[in-house]
């Protein structure tokens, strides 16, 4: 069975030009011609084409319209383009960005280059066409992931609910859509509650993607608990329509955790019950909540429609929150059941530059300075893990530092210690709190700041290992925190 060929539009308003572009490529694809803009674009329609060979300078409509075109109004954002210029000017090439254009062709076209560039983004093209064959697959897989996902109306009715919600609920999805959430699936004794919840929400008094608990009703008339993350659901003019609920039940799990609470009190906090609720975390909830952002993520790059791109974002984000408290709980049970540690020759410098180097990207978002004090030579005896108290340190002055802030790193020689110094420009801490900020699950209230309250716990769990101190103190330079450690130095 002959393969069928890819099919390659030319456009171009030089007869000549489009001649010679088809005796290069005619053996190996089928080809359509065009030489103006508007003609092109109906080709474009009726032929399909799978990639667009496209010259900028035509009279009436010019290249960059035609591109333009083909990606806001038709839609096709997955036709590849390449423009076939003269022009070689960088503003130029930045137009045909813009328009939506994959790449360019430099006049006069060499055969060897043409087929290389058309060779490559045909097999981007393939990649993207076998994604769109998946896509249904995904969509169905989505459905039996084990969690509830339902968006509601402004009025708390359910317009949207996936398969493994319904089948949680015990109804059909014909039977959930168009219900009252609250009304129907809420206990009496909750609604008050719940209501208030989502009131919060949709006024922006309850911040999105922290979670709650609280029980929903199936159809056999059982309780179940379920942990919620929801956020609102806004159309492109940033009005609120909705919101976005997805839960998982964890009914079992606060029976595990029972369990475990007694176990703990058996082997009086043992060691033991430390390893154990480490390998529950990593294996009994991280695999799960890692296959959901799998399967987002996929969702996430095929999907082209914004309302539906926004749904996955929002759940993206609930998930990736997840996550990060599973890990960081992890961690932190790791560390607790770590006695000794190993210490060796610790580069400061070194460390804390790679350290500034991670959050690049994060103080360019809010325009932020992250300067560093420090001589080279500054050499600790430490473990290596120090690093993950600098990494969480550094972050935590980010996300609680206003946009435009500048943030210090200050090394400072004390004798046989140093003195290392995070210095942001934040709200700084009340004297009453300081005291409470290393301990687990402790995080001072902070609009628009989604965290865990492990972070600092983890830097203090390693901070003792090390038989240091780590403290904060008020900047006394103005407006702020000053958080500081002290390590031992390689002598």
């Amino acid at each position: 069975m002959t393969t069928p060929k890819y099919k390659i539009l030319i456009v171009d308003d030089e007869p000549l030009n489009v001649e010679l572009l088809s005796v290069y490529l005619g053996d190996e694809y089928d080809i359509v011609t065009s030489y103006n803009g508007k003609d092109a674009l109906g080709k474009v329609k009726d032929e399909c084409p799978d990639l667009i060979l496209l010259d900028v300078m035509m009279p009436e409509m010019d290249g960059y319209d035609v591109c333009r075109v083909i990606r806001n109004e038709f839609k096709l954002d997955f036709i590849p383009i390449i423009m076939v210029t003269a022009l070689t000017d960088k503003a130029d090439h930045q137009r045909g960005i813009e328009a939506g254009a994959d790449d360019f062709l430099k006049k006069p076209v060499g055969k060897f280059e043409l087929e290389k560039k058309i060779d490559s983004l045909l097999r981007i093209k393939k990649q993207h066409d076998n994604l769109l064959t998946e896509k249904n697959k995904a969509y169905y897989y989505l459905d039996y992931v084990g969690i509830l996902v339902a968006v509601l109306g402004l009025d708390f009715k359910v317009t949207t609910i996936n398969k493994k919600g319904s089948d949680f609920l015990g109804y059909s999805p014909e039977k959930i859509v168009g219900s009252g959430w609250v009304e129907s699936f809420i206990p009496n004794d909750s609604v008050g509650d719940i209501r208030a919840h989502y009131d919060g929400l949709v006024s922006g008094e309850v911040k999105p993607y922290e979670y709650s608990e609280f029980p929903v009703i199936m159809s056999t008339g059982e309780e179940r608990l379920f942990r919620w993350y929801d956020s609102p659901l806004k159309d492109d003019f940033g009005n609120i329509i909705g919101i976005l609920i997805s839960g998982e039940d964890i009914t079992e799990i606060k029976d595990a955790e029972k369990q475990l609470k007694e176990y703990a009190y058996q082997l009086e906090r043992s060691n033991d019950l430390k390893d154990l609720f480490t390998d529950v975390m990593r294996h009994d909830l991280l695999n799960p909540a890692g296959l959901i952002k799998s399967f987002v993520d996929l969702l996430s790059e095929i999907e082209t429609d914004d309302k539906k791109k926004r749904l996955l974002n929002n759940v993206n984000d609930a998930t990736e929150k997840l996550i990060s408290m599973i890990e960081d709980a992890a961690q932190l049970a790791k560390l607790e059941s770590v006695d000794d540690i190993n210490f060796v020759k610790v580069d400061l410098d070194s460390m804390i530059t790679d350290t500034v180097n991670g959050f690049t990207h994060q103080a360019m978002v809010k325009n932020m300075s992250i300067n560093v004090r420090m001589n080279k030579g500054c050499y600790a005896f430490a473990n290596p893990m120090i690093e993950r108290v600098f990494v969480n340190l550094l972050s935590n002055s980010i996300k609680y530092s206003p946009n435009g802030s500048t943030i210090t790193i200050d090394a400072m020689d004390i004798g046989d210690k140093w003195k290392l110094s995070f210095i942001d420009q934040g709200d700084g801490i009340p004297n009453d709190s300081k005291a409470s900020v290393f301990e687990r699950f402790k995080r001072l209230h902070k609009e628009n700041i989604r965290g865990t309250g492990i972070g600092l716990a983890i830097v203090k769990r390693i901070m003792d290992l090390h038989m240091e101190v780590i403290d904060v103190d008020d900047n006394p330079e103005g407006k702020g925190s000053v958080f500081w450690l002290t390590l031992k130095k390689y002598s």
